[in-house]
């Protein structure tokens, strides 16, 4: 008996996080693919292969940009992805992070079989699909090659030679022009294919330092990363006490990688924490009457007695004076 195509909630992260960089709601879309984004940034949930198509192509469709899950894709931090980090751990050559990519990706999604062949003078790598896709798969295709590529660009550093690389994806138009010089073909359904040279597999690992964008020779991300960081932080921290632990999830890394990204930025994570859980108390606070004992509660303080003493330590003012004079500000006398 076949098992159902099922894959992850948590790969959708990085879309839903992008949809949000570009000032859109990720609510609606996600809503109309039967989502929500608290099952999506939650530590379990997994769903139908083809909710995820659905979703990929809805959110491409939001933003207005047919490259939009292909663009994540290149500029991904892959730091912090378990199975990326376990290969990354253990691999010598591009070969060896392959086979052990290929080795453990069905912990991610029965949805697909990855694959590394090697025929002749290259190797290709890719998924096979198990299933016949009723959704066209290709903003999920142009993600899974732009990844793929990227890790290529990344492990590989100065030895990538975008003219001895050949994808296939269903639509190429998916694809963005970023990866100028490989060669694009139009493949099936059924998975995309990468292609290059196998003496490639051979050579050491260069660089396993944050991700860089292919071409471009300068780092990716370093200041998003902060603000993408920030971002996640306020989307959970009105839901109780976030530990330490908690925002190393969210942002699925371990809590020392985490605080060593943070640390680039002169920042830690309880800092983060805090700056976070001061910015919801404020707007609680001035653009609502909610009680300030549940302000505190959502927060995980204990009582507002304690609520209170932080803001008083953060702000110089008690929550009340904060509240009254945000609403003096925001109706001044005539």
């Amino acid at each position: 008996m076949k098992s159902l195509p099922i894959v992850r909630l948590s790969v959708l992260r990085p879309i839903v996080t992008g949809i949000r960089e570009r000032g859109i709601d990720p609510g609606p879309v996600l809503a109309s693919a039967g989502l929500t984004e608290d099952a999506v940034f939650s530590d379990e949930g997994s769903v139908h292969v083809m909710v995820i198509h659905q979703f990929l192509e809805n959110a491409a469709e939001a933003v207005g940009e047919p490259t939009f899950s292909a663009t994540i894709g290149l500029r991904i931090d892959t730091r912090g992805w378990p199975m990326l980090e376990l290969a990354l751990g253990q691999a010598r050559t591009l070969g060896d992070f392959l086979n052990i990519y290929v080795s453990r990706a069905n912990e991610v999604a029965s949805s697909v079989q990855s694959f590394l062949e090697i025929k002749d003078q290259y190797a290709t790598f890719g998924e096979k699909r198990l299933f016949q896709p009723t959704v066209l798969p290709a903003q999920n295709d142009g993600f899974m090659a732009a990844l793929a590529y990227s890790i290529l660009g990344r492990l590989m550093g100065r030895h990538l030679d975008p003219g001895r690389i050949t994808i296939s994806v269903c639509d190429p138009t998916a694809l963005p022009d970023e990866l100028g010089g490989v060669k694009i073909l139009v493949g099936d359904v059924m998975g995309f294919h990468i292609r290059f040279p196998s003496e490639w597999l051979a050579l050491g690992i260069e660089d396993t330092g944050p991700t860089k964008q292919v071409g471009a020779g300068r780092a990716l991300g370093t200041p998003g990363f902060l603000d993408g960081f920030r971002k996640l932080l306020k989307h959970v921290v009105g839901t109780g006490r976030i530990s330490a632990a908690d925002a190393a999830r969210i942002a699925q890394m371990s809590q020392g990688q985490l605080d060593r990204r943070l640390r680039q930025f002169d920042t830690n994570i309880s800092g983060e924490i805090a700056r976070a859980s001061m910015a919801f108390a404020k707007d609680q606070l001035s653009r609502t009457r909610r009680p300030i004992g549940e302000i505190a509660s959502a927060l995980g303080y204990l009582d507002a007695a304690n609520f209170a003493r932080a803001f008083r330590n953060q702000t110089g003012q008690s929550p009340s004076a904060y509240r009254r004079e945000s609403a003096s500000r925001s109706n001044p006398p005539a």
